[in-house]
């Protein structure tokens, strides 16, 4: 079997290797470094189980946060306490409303986490009761309360979830990297030796009617047969598997960070984990066709201080020709990711959102350049739940997927391996609750911002 992608690893009882262009034994998927576009290749990531009325999603992250904690507590024993760095950073999050009252996709997520008994995990803002039992548990700190601009007599509402926090999303991969070589798992990494170049195929003596994968083809030209392979390669799946160009689209969020110095031991207090939880906003309310234009982030401060800011309102797209042989386009265009040179330029409605959540949550900011800015590359689905299957126009359960993380993937790390390995293992007699959410679904409608197409709102090319 051939893995294209190093978050999904399935430690399996096969021969797996693993092909990735980048050289991640080297770089240790440092998110500055030359040959690193991968959107999981981050310092950090956020860790929520808030998921509105999608109360699989919610499920699915609490079962991949205990693992979180488990891996830790593994990770800390082995290393005696010594040179141990948390994966897992339990620093809560403060759900910020664009106004004085809960939104809808609030009050679901508040009937979710009831259903689940977890109801005690969040903190309304304007709820006494809550704002009391947070500071008994030591939360009151980071419910943090800010003034409406243009109404000072009000303040936002905001929830503050206890369960949530943030993944230290390169350390992690490099840990599962290290472990998946432990157990024997392959690597061919590198700019030739670990790009893909394509797929290999053949006619199906079994299903006469149907092509087979039988693997695949790096840059330096060497061939790798394999039994199946499985595609999950994020933003870039589409470009190694044509037949996904219906099912995603490449698009990119727009990160950028300021820098801390140590010796400012006012900012590096405020901005740390122990202080400083992960924070939402959106800076707009949803338009009338239900499109979310404003969500933004910050995240507490990394060791190197670095505090970063995410926007992901709006979700850039990237449109130029598609190749002949693609089997869906839009005015025979499709989106793709920016070379790596081109993806430190944020688009000015990035800026402007960017800028507006400073002057109002981050005023010790707001005349302070950047350190950072990039734009990082994810792929959509049609209705943001991953894609997880064989690809039923090939022959044979040859090819496999694994991809749509529509920006909210790496949180599951520790657990995604196991489903996706169940479903590869199983198909429909899989005992994963995400199988009904995760099948290839060719008849979904192309909605989610992918029906817009080039020259759309989206596109960074027409703005």
């Amino acid at each position: 079997m051939q893995l294209e992608f190093h978050e999904l690893i399935c430690f399996l009882d096969y021969e797996v290797t693993v092909f990735d262009r980048s050289q991640y034994d080297e770089n240790g998927y440092d998110p500055a470094a030359d040959d690193v576009q991968a959107a999981s290749a981050d310092h950090n990531k956020i860790f929520r189980a808030s998921y509105g009325n999608e109360i699989h999603y919610q499920r699915l992250a609490l079962e991949s946060r205990e693992a979180w904690i488990s891996e830790d507590e593994d990770r800390r024993l082995s290393s005696g306490g010594t040179n141990y760095q948390q994966l897992f950073v339990n620093s809560g999050m403060l759900r910020i409303q664009p106004s004085d009252h809960l939104a809808t996709l609030e009050k679901e997520t508040l009937d979710s986490m009831q259903r689940d008994g977890l109801r005690d995990t969040q903190f309304v803002e304007s709820n006494s009761t809550d704002c009391e039992r947070a500071e008994k548990l030591g939360w009151k700190e980071k419910l943090l309360n800010f003034q409406i601009p243009d109404y000072p007599d009000k303040s936002y509402e905001a929830v503050l979830d206890s369960l949530a926090g943030f993944v230290r999303c390169s350390n992690a991969c490099a840990y599962y990297r290290e472990k998946a070589d432990a157990k024997g798992i392959k690597f061919n990494l590198g700019s030739e030796h670990g790009a893909v170049e394509s797929l290999l195929e053949e006619a199906s003596s079994i299903e006469p009617n149907k092509k087979k994968i039988t693997g695949l083809k790096t840059k330096d030209g060497v061939i790798h047969k394999a039994d199946t392979v499985v595609v999950a390669a994020g933003s870039f799946s589409t470009q190694i598997l044509h037949d996904l160009s219906y099912h995603l689209e490449s698009s990119a969020g727009s990160l950028a960070t300021f820098k801390i110095n140590e010796g400012d031991t006012e900012l590096w207090e405020k901005y740390s984990p122990e202080r400083f939880p992960v924070m939402t906003w959106k800076s707009t309310p949803r338009d009338n066709s239900g499109k979310d234009t404003g969500s933004i982030y910050v995240l507490p401060r990394t060791p190197e201080g670095l505090v970063k800011i995410g926007y992901r309102g709006i979700k850039w797209t990237n449109f130029h020709p598609a190749p002949q042989d693609v089997p869906f386009a839009q005015d025979g265009q499709w989106s793709t990711p920016l070379p790596l040179e081109k993806c430190s330029v944020l688009p000015e409605p990035a800026l402007h959102a960017v800028s507006q959540f400073v002057s109002i949550f981050m005023p010790e900011f707001e005349n302070t350049p950047f350190y950072s800015t990039k734009l990082c590359w994810y792929t959509d689905s049609l209705d943001n739940s991953f894609v997880i299957d064989y690809v039923p126009t090939y022959a044979e359960n040859s090819v496999f997927v694994c991809t749509g993380g529509s920006g909210h993937g790496a949180k599951f790390l520790p657990i995604l391996g196991q489903h996706a390995a169940d479903i590869l293992e199983n198909g429909d007699e899989s005992s994963s609750f995400m199988r009904p959410f995760w099948r290839w679904r060719p008849d979904a409608p192309r909605k989610n911002g992918l029906e817009e197409g080039p020259g759309g709102p989206r596109d960074i090319g027409h703005i």
